[in-house]
């Protein structure tokens, strides 16, 4: 791999022809102005991320008085059906560096070829979820749960698989804005689509005398994935009504075979992490089930806060991944690790703040969601054992959206695969079911692997950023474009 050395960072306006400052002072300078830039990108990042977590925030609290059975059933369908989508839309975010690079480069066609190639893929990788979503009932058996949590938990899968496509479709869409900067648009159609599931619950859970029928929790699956159906329809309409974005009528819309192994061959392993990651969450929810309905009432109410948290750190960073990309594509390496060093700061300054109010009032923020003694008291727990998780949590998530905006995914799936299902998960079960720890010692498993993931993503950032190992920027129909070298 070429080793990257143009320093050509824009400095903050009005910089131009002061007298050079001392070195620490310029440094500091121009870190605080690419944080300052990571966070004016970050904002509607963020913000859409909390969206997308605000649509099963409400489906929680708006189930939860159904009782702890109905809430146990959402939580167990939501993790087996999270899983399989992260992994497969993370496999389609493998456009992101593509699109970042490509735009930072100043080549637009580009950007517009990797989106619709981004677009057969995530129609491909539709089908597995689709299909175990479908499958649901025969699937919730096969785990462990109760049997009224398992009947219910099926149901609610199988009206959650026809809006699989809808959300692959989204995220293409997403990534190819977001890549080029563009990020408000995400943000306005998840918050409208917050709204709409809002009311789609309200009526479909409850029903409306004499016209729809009380649904339960198979009622905001539907909402659910009438609402996914919606913003993909906005997503569209967006993309399609500006002649500087659209790739109809201007880019071949058939499948290149070539670009699509190249995408997924990027995709894979971000989907693999994330869907590392995701299960070990995923496989903690079951655990928590053989325990109880309530103790999984418990954590679906304390991973729905810590998620919430987690949202902010992710958009951050991936404002991290896209800043990275776009200086790679125009071969600024100084400004790479400015990028890379500032999204570490913001993660762990704000995951920090977050750990102190986990501490500060794990009654309350329990409390929002239901008052039913016995999840309270146990989400009480889990809640101080996710105040320590929340510093290491940040560190993972900025180290592997930095990698990602470098296109270096494949040791960073290894070192997912590791800490998650290799030491997180194992520790989970032993502490969980051979000490009294029990609840406590299965989320104590998590942050052990978030630890180990995040010390080890950290010495990989160093290790490609920092040490002459920094990646060519890529492209999707060839080989890596080498940037110059000394």
């Amino acid at each position: 791999m070429a080793r990257m050395n143009f320093s050509g960072a824009r400095l903050p306006a009005g910089a131009a022809g002061r007298a050079p400052l001392p070195g620490r002072r310029r440094r500091a300078r121009l870190l605080a102005h690419e944080v300052r830039e990571l966070l004016r990108l970050a904002g509607p990042i963020i913000v859409s991320q909390l969206g997308g977590v605000a649509m099963n925030i409400t489906d929680t609290i708006m189930v939860a008085p159904l009782g702890a059975e109905a809430l146990a059933a959402a939580g167990v369908a939501l993790s087996v059906h999270l899983f399989a989508l992260m992994v497969c839309t993370g496999t389609v975010m493998g456009m992101g560096p593509l699109v970042s690079q490509a735009y930072g480069a100043g080549d637009r066609a580009e950007t517009r070829r990797v989106l619709v190639q981004g677009l057969w893929v995530a129609a491909l990788f539709s089908i597995p979820v689709g299909a175990l979503s479908a499958a649901g009932g025969s699937f919730a058996d096969l785990l462990g749960q109760p049997p009224g949590v398992a009947e219910v938990a099926g149901d609610f899968l199988v009206v959650l698989a026809p809006g699989v496509l809808a959300t692959m479709l989204f995220v293409a869409f997403r990534q190819y804005l977001d890549g080029m900067g563009i990020t408000r648009v995400a943000m306005v159609m998840n918050f409208v689509g917050v709204a709409v599931n809002v009311v789609g619950n309200w009526i479909l859970i409850w029903g409306v005398e004499g016209v729809v029928r009380p649904m339960g929790v198979v009622g905001s699956g539907i909402a659910t994935t009438a609402v996914r159906w919606a913003m993909l329809v906005g997503m569209v309409a967006y993309v399609a009504s500006r002649p500087e974005l659209t790739p109809f009528g201007r880019t071949p819309l058939r499948p290149v075979w070539e670009r699509i192994r190249r995408l997924i061959g990027i995709g894979f392993p971000v989907g693999a992490s994330m869907g590392a990651e995701v299960g070990c969450f995923s496989v903690a929810a079951l655990m928590m089930g053989w325990l109880g309905s309530v103790q999984l009432a418990a954590h679906q109410v304390a991973i729905n806060l810590a998620s919430t948290t987690f949202m902010v750190a992710l958009g951050t960073a991936l404002a991290g991944s896209i800043r990275v990309g776009q200086h790679i594509g125009a071969r600024r390496d100084r400004a790479v690790r400015r990028a890379a060093a500032a999204t570490y700061l913001v993660s762990i300054v704000f995951m920090s703040l977050c750990a102190g109010l986990f501490l500060a009032a794990p009654r309350a923020l329990i409390g929002i969601y239901t008052s039913d003694p016995g999840i309270v008291g146990f989400g009480t727990t889990l809640l101080f054992v996710a105040a320590l998780f929340q510093v290491f949590d940040g560190i993972q998530v900025a180290g592997l959206c930095v990698l990602r905006g470098a296109a270096d995914t494949r040791v960073p799936m290894a070192i997912t695969i590791l800490g998650y299902w290799m030491v997180g998960i194992p520790v989970a079960y032993l502490l969980g079911f051979h000490t009294p720890m029990r609840e406590s010692g299965i989320w104590a498993g998590l942050v052990v692997s978030l630890a180990l993931v995040g010390a080890l993503l950290f010495w990989r950032v160093r290790r490609v950023l920092w040490s002459g190992l920094a990646p060519a920027a890529v492209r999707a129909d060839g080989p890596a474009v080498a940037l110059a070298g000394d």
